[in-house]
């Protein structure tokens, strides 16, 4: 297939997964809206006092508590997801950084919890808007995480930074804790390492990877606040 129609099948490609992922999180919007209606009506019944002994108030308040703490967590997590499905079919295009960012230590949380590695965000107040590719940019920022998540052992952390750098962006990825010094290089451990190298040229940026001391690796990715893409 010629370079020109494979682009333009890949990004009809990523419309339809859009459309059908942006399916999901109206319909699960409506479920977790019934639940916690449901949970409003049984607090109301908690409060007629005349009905239940205080013991067993303080049980259900606790049961809805929980109830309504996963919901919040859920809706959360619906919320990355939709904005996700929405960015599917758009190439370059004005993005807020710090949102895309989010998603992805969001969605990687759970490979965290199974390494036992802390995973947080620390990102700028605030940050100007970028002209990027928010999918390409998901990818690369995805590829960083894992190499830590893989490198740092249990017990340690993974600190992804975001901020303004003069006419740049940082995304900075910062392992801490016992590392696994024995591992396999970079382009061995991560299949996707190297492609990712060339999309973040693609898009104009820099990609470089450090060790500081032995009890510390990081990764940084620079990108332009304002680009045109290269042919990829």
């Amino acid at each position: 297939m010629e370079p020109v129609r494979e682009e333009i099948f890949r990004q009809k490609h990523m419309v339809f997964i859009g459309k059908v992922l942006a399916c999901f999180p109206h319909s699960i919007r409506n479920r977790l809206a019934t639940i916690r209606e449901t949970a409003g009506l049984m607090g109301d019944l908690l409060r007629q006092e005349d009905q239940w002994s205080e013991d067993d108030q303080k049980k259900f308040t606790g049961i809805l508590s929980t109830i309504e703490n996963h919901v919040n967590i859920l809706a959360r997590k619906n919320e990355y997801l939709d904005r996700f499905a929405q960015r599917m079919g758009k190439t370059f295009t004005t993005l807020d950084l710090r949102e895309v960012v989010e998603e992805v230590v969001s969605f990687s949380s759970r490979f965290a919890h199974l390494r036992r590695v802390s995973l947080t965000l620390d990102a700028a107040k605030t940050l100007p808007s970028i002209y990027s590719d928010p999918l390409l940019i998901y990818f690369i920022v995805s590829i960083m995480i894992d190499d830590l998540l893989e490198r740092v052992e249990r017990g340690g952390k993974v600190i992804v930074r975001v901020e303004q750098i003069n006419n740049e962006m940082l995304i900075e990825a910062q392992g801490c804790g016992t590392l696994d010094t024995a591992a396999p290089s970079t382009e061995e451990r991560n299949k996707y390492w190297l492609t990712g190298q060339q999309v973040v040229n693609n898009l104009g940026g820099r990609l470089k990877t450090s060790a500081i001391g032995s009890d510390m690796r990081q990764t940084s990715l620079f990108l332009p606040i304002k680009q045109v893409s290269k042919d990829i």
